[in-house]
């Protein structure tokens, strides 16, 4: 037979570098549509818990994924639109659920 090509496993066709730039992309996210209902009750959460010094959990959009941030709500800055917990600022823009812990 004329040159038997040997068959390569997918992983060896791409270096290292390229397979986890490939699987990065694939785990990225859009950020969700918030509703306004939504809105509406995270408010209400963040509001209550400001008052009454509670610990909160927040799911927030960070750069194409979804993070959480547990703890009390250290500073509220209403011009800068964000939140400040554990030295985290989380904008309001990028809030996709609180709840209580």
């Amino acid at each position: 037979m004329r040159g038997m090509i040997k068959w390569r496993p997918f992983n060896s066709l791409l270096n290292n570098k390229d397979i986890k730039e490939i699987e990065k992309n694939r785990l990225k996210i859009t950020k969700p549509i918030i509703m306004e209902d939504r809105i509406i009750e995270i408010n209400e959460i963040l509001t209550n818990a400001l008052n009454n010094n509670l610990n909160i959990k927040i799911k927030h959009y960070s750069i194409n994924s979804l993070k959480i941030t547990t703890g009390k709500i250290e500073k509220i800055n209403i011009i800068e639109k964000y939140i400040l917990i554990n030295k985290t600022r989380i904008y309001f823009k990028n809030i996709i659920l609180v709840d209580y812990l």
